[in-house]
């Protein structure tokens, strides 16, 4: 069977039988690995029920049906399991972890974490008519702002 160089996705071949078998398998492939979004990393065995569409990062040592796919991504589909080999650089989002990894071509390492640019906060101060309560109300929302690190400093 002819494949894809990156991915190894089935491709069709002149005066091939049962075309349907292998497209779909390249749909479920695509299905499974476009925009990845796995829901841990290092998992050693399969989730007990996982659901169609899931997908994680093969641990080692991995046992049942994982066995012998240390390091590649497990996608459950309706059909079962499938494996794919992951190709340098390809990123994925690790729901566990809340933040993007990326293939190295040898193991997934987490990406840095983007650096904020963080504007000074607005002041709740001043202002030519004197409303106490709406001024602690905005003082109260700038707080919790600066506490998500949406703001710098006071």
């Amino acid at each position: 069977m002819e494949t894809t160089g990156r991915f190894g996705l089935p491709l069709l071949v002149f005066g091939q039988g049962q075309k349907d078998v292998t497209h779909n398998e390249a749909v479920m492939a695509i299905d499974c690995l476009l925009h990845l979004h796995v829901e841990g990393a290092g998992l050693e065995r399969p989730p007990a029920s996982p659901q169609p569409g899931s997908a994680w990062l093969v641990g080692a040592p991995a046992e049942d049906a994982w066995v012998g796919q240390e390091g590649r991504i497990a996608c459950y589909t309706s059909a079962g399991w499938r494996f794919f080999t992951p190709a340098t650089g390809l990123a994925v989002w690790n729901a566990e972890l809340g933040r993007s990894q990326r293939f190295d071509g040898v193991a997934w390492r987490l990406d840095p974490k983007p650096a904020l640019v963080v504007p000074p906060a607005p002041s709740a101060e001043g202002g030519s008519v004197v409303d106490a309560e709406a001024r602690a109300a905005i003082a109260s929302v700038v707080e919790r702002l600066r506490d998500l690190g949406f703001f710098a400093g006071g």
